[in-house]
């Protein structure tokens, strides 16, 4: 939490010429890893399990492959290792729900829209980060749409090419507000609290062990003890 250097991985064959776009940690504290332009199976993306010290566990091929200067994001549900991806093709996209094992348990999409971050909440729901259309969009554990809010603009509850998403540990969504330098604090439903100030080229978000706001930007990473 201080910035203090412990180690990097992958560092193995398979993981050359690969990105390692997203990282997302399962119930037991283990880190999975989400690796484009393939791992180990050429043309395929990928969903990566590592143990504790950074070496492979198990890996699974992600279908609906997009093109390599594009990106997906991913989130995991604590309570059972599912393991939510988001996909797009620069123009409509989705998000999908596999299994540890790589079962497709659901799939949304395409859309007319190409979301990119994605978060899960204590009880299942699924928020995705939609930055062409400044809004965030609710799914339950099932898949089934619920609601969606922000919505273009710079007044307290809109949003302006939002890109990263948590949840905390109380319920609230914070969202990194990008162009209005903002993170931005909702319900679980979509009700707007209040907003944090933060300056700079801003792109992840996410809650530390003490209840630190992270805020990962362009070539930095900000950590507020609270917010």
């Amino acid at each position: 939490m201080y910035g203090v250097y412990l180690y990097q991985f992958p560092s193995d064959e398979k993981a050359r010429g690969k990105k390692a776009a997203a990282v997302s940690f399962d119930g037991d504290g283990l880190p999975w890893v989400l690796m484009t332009k393939g791992y180990g199976r050429s043309g395929h993306d990928s969903v990566v399990q590592f143990d504790k010290d950074g070496h492979r566990k198990a890996d699974f091929d992600l279908p609906n492959d997009v093109l390599a200067l594009l990106r997906r994001g991913m989130a995991m549900d604590l309570r059972n290792n599912h393991i939510f991806v988001t996909w797009s093709d620069g123009m409509k996209g989705g998000v999908q729900a596999f299994k540890p094992d790589g079962k497709l348990l659901w799939s949304v999409g395409p859309r007319y829209f190409s979301p990119l971050f994605v978060a899960v909440d204590k009880e299942g729901n699924v928020f995705v980060s939609v930055r062409k259309t400044h809004s965030i969009y609710l799914y339950d554990e099932a898949g089934k749409y619920v609601l969606r809010f922000g919505g273009v603009g710079t007044s307290e509850g809109q949003l302006l090419h939002p890109k990263g998403i948590c949840i905390d540990n109380t319920g609230y969504v914070l969202v990194v507000d990008s162009k209005n330098q903002r993170v931005a604090m909702y319900t679980g439903r979509g009700r707007y609290v209040r907003y944090i100030a933060i300056i700079g080229d801003l792109s992840g978000v996410d809650v530390g062990p003490g209840g630190q706001m992270v805020v990962g930007g362009y070539k930095a990473i900000t950590v507020s003890p609270r917010y």
